[in-house]
């Protein structure tokens, strides 16, 4: 078989013809099952106070009912918004208008608040990272671009070209967070992303000079303009302390309650004290709230920015947090209600279905912490409702679920978990209730290892396996993980043969590090895809990502260290690469491409997939097969604008393979991709999806059609799923 080309934009048209002259349609439809809420990056209000702005990063929502409703804007079609969220910004003069910023560095313009986008200009700079938009007003309207890498610009042609801002900055320190005075367009504040500066910058001249201001006890986090004056916040201890303001005046006293990371300061309605102060561990305010509801599992969620409403600044209040969504209170601040009724900006990283009793799983992506995560979440109603496990007092993030399918009753059912957990421990754990409550794997080990990618269970590994076939009759007994393994290269592939009791280190053979002399850098590949050959028990297969770091002179040497696919064929006793076919790094005979994603055919021994990208995916990915459990590999298609981290080949239809990934578009949704015919031609099927990024899948027991996916912007079902060959942004 010849390796196949790229498809083509071309063909396109033959699929207009042929469904215009057929009638077919070729509608699809996703359907939400997350629960509202989620963490809420950016929280505007249009300046006539009919819309509210949600800034996530699942995309843009707004209400037209001050909060009652929220729907998604600029989602779910492809060319219509922004391929991932990164900022947002209003203009003070043009109602309806609207700048979004992507994780790339693009600047997209609405003038209708937010129906429709188009990009009006990038920074001239590559690799921008925007965190912040920020409209002032005056003689000309400026809009300001904070980025964490390549300093600070502004654009007075509504983002057509952008100029730098950052005069008086040490060298173009990057400024991540500005504030601007409502009264006078020419204050801005500018605080910078590092931890040990116990400075910020003034400008007196509308952003495009600064003077660093310096005399204070500890890193400043935030600051607010008063009527005449300023009040900042540094954070040296558990408590906050507040200056005020005179730029480098007099020590204010601390206010009950403050706390060490204050995001956000709510002035009182004379615009001179501070009414309330939004921080990483709550609300606090000079009255103290009654029974505030922004909490999860008990503890406070973190408070990202705090609104007084436009129309009623006196009585109504608006918060945004982290993993809560959006809160309100028409009693200045006494009690606050959750105001998230299609709000659904909710990240997840993995999903997963039970096969006898269809639960369904998700693991939570949004936020690095063990206190107000809730890492793992089942639903037992397809999606209308969700219970959050005990694993977020573990874990900070959730990269993998794996269901035991040989034991029917749900509550007694064993569920894997694995993901990037707190303590430093080897991020593996275990529940024998069906997922709600779990219990830490290998807490007695010294495994420095803290981020486990993925757990495939020995589908033949019970008690009395039958003659062929999996077992239908449990529990299982052996399982694999991959991880990123410790400083010697030690715990990369993880197997249990007593159903987690005792882990064993299977990575030996694996290639080891190799550091430059006099330390000038080093070569060091991670696990980062796993498929077991669910026809030979002993077999399993990882795909290996390479990083590289170099300190020394010059540039970098071309890397030597072997990379891309090992295969066991001894249950991971031993290893060798297999990489026939696959392309190199430069000229490099062993470091081959980075392997994402693999994926064995349940229906045919000895084939496997692989999905493989060089410079971390920036260029797209390609897809490969294998008919002879990895000897071999043959391209099946190459995707610059689908960075693809996830393979899944149907076990109800031979031949069913999927991919998914990140859009590498300007605009348009995540990548959704199937074949039918083993990877011999692929189609879109993310038609209406609004999320940027897709990094997990399911398949529906019972129904081939149907998929469940894990995205940035919730979990999404798939009920009908056509074709839709050579869509707009698919090479």
């Amino acid at each position: 078989m010849t390796a196949r080309k790229p498809l083509s934009l071309s063909k396109a048209s033959i699929l207009v013809a042929l469904s215009c002259a057929s009638g077919v349609t070729l509608a699809q439809t996703w359907t939400g099952g997350t629960p509202y809420g989620g963490t809420v990056t950016v929280l505007l209000q249009s300046q006539d106070a009919h819309f509210l702005f949600a800034g996530t990063n699942g995309g843009l929502f707004r209400s037209d009912d001050n909060g009652l409703h929220w729907s998604r804007k600029l989602g779910g079609t492809i060319g219509s918004g922004p391929a991932e969220f990164a900022a947002l910004a209003r203009s003070n003069t043009h109602p309806g208008r609207l700048w979004i910023a992507d994780a790339r560095g693009t600047i997209h313009r609405s003038d209708d608040n937010g129906e429709t986008i188009a990009a009006t200009g990038t920074l001239p700079v590559a690799g921008a990272i925007i965190t912040q938009l920020l409209v002032t007003s005056g003689t000309e309207e400026r809009l300001f671009a904070a980025t964490t890498n390549t300093g600070l610009w502004y654009s007075t042609d509504a983002g057509a070209s952008f100029a730098r801002a950052d005069v008086g900055l040490d060298g173009g320190l990057g400024i991540t967070k500005l504030i601007d005075s409502p009264d006078d367009s020419s204050l801005l504040m500018g605080f910078t992303a590092i931890p040990s500066s116990w400075s910020f910058y003034l400008s007196t001249n509308g952003g495009t000079g600064w003077v660093e201001q310096f005399g204070f006890d500890g890193p400043l986090t935030t600051g607010t303009f008063l009527s005449g004056g300023a009040m900042l916040v540094t954070s040296s201890g558990p408590f906050a302390t507040l200056w005020r303001a005179s730029f480098g005046g007099g020590l204010w006293q601390p206010q009950s309650g403050a706390c060490w990371q204050t995001n956000s300061l709510l002035l009182d309605s004379t615009d001179w004290y501070v009414d309330w102060i939004g921080c990483d561990d709550g609300l606090f305010g000079t009255t103290p709230p009654v029974a505030p509801p922004m909490v999860l599992d008990g503890v406070n969620a973190p408070i990202r920015k705090l609104l007084r409403d436009r129309a009623d600044p006196a009585q109504l209040l608006w918060a945004a947090t982290d993993h809560v969504g959006i809160f309100s209170s028409s009693d200045a601040g006494l009690s606050w209600i959750a105001r998230n009724n299609g709000l659904s900006a909710t990240s997840f990283r993995s999903v997963a279905v039970h096969p006898h009793a269809h639960r369904l799983y998700a693991g939570y992506a949004d936020e690095y912490t063990t206190t107000t995560n809730p890492a793992l979440l089942f639903s037992d109603d397809d999606g209308v409702t969700w219970t959050a496990s005990d694993l977020g007092h573990f874990i900070w993030l959730t990269r993998a679920i794996t269901v035991d399918p040989t034991v029917a009753d749900v509550d007694v059912t064993p569920v894997y978990a694995a993901g990037v957990d707190g303590v430093m421990g080897p991020g593996l754990f275990k529940s024998l209730d069906g997922g709600r409550t779990f219990s830490i794997l290998g807490s007695g080990l010294s495994i420095q290892t803290r981020t486990v990618r993925d757990i495939a269970l020995d589908p033949r590994s019970c008690a009395s396996p039958p003659p062929a076939g999996p077992c239908t009759s449990g529990p299982l007994q052996t399982f694999y993980a991959i991880a990123s393994g410790d400083a010697q290269s030690n715990w990369r592939v993880i197997r249990s043969d007593d159903a987690g009791t005792t882990l064993l280190d299977r990575s030996a053979g694996l290639p080891l590090r190799i550091i430059y002399p006099d330390n000038a850098g080093i070569e060091i590949n991670y696990p980062i895809s796993m498929a077991l050959d669910p026809h030979d028990s002993q077999t399993i297969l990882v795909g290996t990502y390479l990083q590289q770091t170099w300190n020394g002179n010059g540039a970098a040497p071309m890397p030597t260290l072997t990379n891309g696919v090992f295969r066991s064929r001894d249950g991971g006793s031993t290893w060798q690469a297999v990489n026939t076919g696959l392309p190199r790094r430069g000229n490099s005979a062993d470091t081959a491409i980075d392997i994402y994603a693999l994926a064995s055919d349940p229906n045919l021994a000895g084939r496997i997939w692989a999905a493989g990208a060089f410079h971390d995916g920036n260029e797209g990915s390609t897809i490969f097969r294998s008919d002879d459990a990895g000897d071999h590999w043959v391209e099946q298609g190459t995707f610059a604008d689908c960075d693809i981290r996830r393979l899944l080949a149907d076990p109800q239809r031979a031949g069913t393979i999927r991919a998914s990934g990140m859009s590498k578009a300007a605009h348009g949704t995540g990548c959704v991709l199937r074949s039918r015919d083993s990877g011999e031609t692929w189609s879109r099927i993310d038609e209406g999806l609004p999320a940027t990024r897709v990094l997990a899948m399911a398949t529906m027991p019972g129904a081939p059609d149907a998929l469940l996916v894990g995205t940035n912007s919730g979990v999404w079902h798939l009920r009908d799923a056509p074709d839709l060959l050579f869509r707009n942004g698919f090479d």
